[in-house]
């Protein structure tokens, strides 16, 4: 009886992990790794004009495949002009120095990076349940770029 049993519950808990695998596997499937068109934050801090909308990003994480389109979307669109995105992919050796810089402790890192004054706004991740609000909190972060608080002394 014990025997049994036990075989029935490996059974459904090698299908249950077998599901979840494969269905995170699905997800992921189409992160836009390809949208990287090769531009690295070194080149982006020498030759951007404007700020910066930095994307740390990761293949295995289902949110950032499902917001990815839609930042990319924002840039292409609305931000045309006013932002320039920069994909990092964590994975990679190179891009795990820049993640920890910036402070990077949860996928996906949005930022928004004023490199004339060397300001950094977090988008918080509770800003990626909407455009709405995604488009909210970086209008946001550009106000505070094109207006820098100036502390007096």
């Amino acid at each position: 009886m014990f025997k049994r049993s036990f075989i029935l519950v490996s059974l459904i808990f090698g299908l249950v992990f077998a599901s979840a695998f494969a269905s995170q596997l699905w997800m992921t499937k189409d992160l836009p790794s390809a949208y990287d068109n090769g531009l690295t934050i070194e080149k982006a801090f020498k030759t951007s004009k404007v700020p910066l909308l930095i994307e740390f990003y990761s293949d295995t994480c289902g949110t950032c495949k499902r917001l990815a389109p839609v930042i990319h979307a924002l840039e292409d669109g609305p931000y045309k002009g006013r932002l320039t995105l920069v994909m990092m992919d964590v994975n990679e050796d190179a891009n795990q120095d820049i993640a920890r810089l910036f402070g990077v402790d949860s996928l996906p890192g949005l930022y928004v990076f004023d490199h004339r004054h060397m300001k950094k706004h977090a988008i918080q991740a509770e800003d990626f349940a909407t455009e709405a609000r995604l488009k909210s909190s970086i209008d946001h972060a550009l106000a505070l770029s094109e207006h820098p608080v100036v502390s007096a002394r």
